[in-house]
């Protein structure tokens, strides 16, 4: 038996092709048997894990849905193994890995060297954080993001709205008004998170993951000196807000944060 790590979703889910949970938690649990590309293509049909943790987050992310990944141990027989990659036709998930520190330290120290201890802190704040394993609190929230305005010098107004989706609404009418609308909407943005929109930008669930990537960049290059500026800047209120319930943060119009609360049962995490 050869033992591989493979990532899912905080719901279960594969963190890359989405789709419907895998299963409902229990452990151990023996992955339905399907069939495996033998050839030497990097990628092909099986299931498909790495032989450590670190390279299941350089593939995954360490929140691929703006939620923490989870990480379990799978045992498997006649491992196809390609590069970087595995794959198998079926093999017994095990355990899961509950303090992913480790991992995060193998993935961190090859780029942050005399910071990893640093970053690894950092990063698993913002696990803990995008976790929203905290109580429910709206005035904490609020409390939070005001100190995120204040931190990156932004007199801009908040605007709760009832859920995700109409804070998406809102912002979604707000770039879309004229092309001049879209570039303030933009503009406003990289304000908000000091980092270029890119990939994310349509990416409706990944806004917190975002700020949390941006908050960790800003960190890293203002702890190496590359530029000034207090390396906590972008971590402040922002990330206490997610950690008491905060399910979105976005622009919603000119000066205007738009945020929502989690639902009090959104997406309860399976019980194994």
């Amino acid at each position: 038996m050869t033992t591989l790590y493979k990532g899912f979703t905080h719901d279960l889910r594969s963190p890359v092709r989405g789709g419907e949970p895998v299963w409902d938690g229990r452990l151990q649990y023996t992955l339905p048997r399907v069939e495996v590309d033998e050839s030497v293509a990097d990628c092909g049909a099986g299931w498909h894990a790495f032989r450590t943790g670190a390279e299941v987050l350089v593939v995954a992310s360490m929140w691929p849905n703006g939620r923490p990944i989870r990480l379990f141990r799978v045992e498997a027989e006649n491992v196809i193994e390609r590069g970087d990659k595995c794959r198998f036709a079926t093999g017994v998930l095990v355990a899961e890995e509950t303090d992913l520190t480790p991992h995060v330290r193998a993935l961190t120290a090859p780029w942050a060297g005399d910071l990893t201890e640093e970053m690894v802190t950092e990063q698993m704040l913002w696990r803990e954080a995008l976790g929203r394993a905290g109580p429910r609190d709206v005035d904490a929230v609020k409390r939070g993001l005001e100190q995120a305005l204040a931190a990156r010098g932004l007199k801009w107004t908040l605007q709760r709205f009832p859920s995700t989706s109409a804070a998406w609404d809102a912002r979604a009418a707000w770039a879309a008004w004229d092309a001049r609308d879209a570039l303030a909407a933009r503009a406003a943005r990289a304000a908000w998170a000091a980092w270029d929109a890119r990939d994310a930008w349509d990416a409706r669930d990944a806004w917190d993951a975002r700020d949390a990537w941006a908050a960790l960049t800003t960190c890293y290059a203002r702890l190496s000196g590359w530029v000034s500026g207090a390396p906590e800047q972008y971590s402040i209120g922002i990330r206490a807000a997610y950690a008491q319930g905060c399910a979105i943060v976005v622009p919603t119009a000119a000066g205007e944060l738009g945020w929502a609360m989690e639902p009090a049962m959104d997406e309860a995490r399976p019980t194994p």
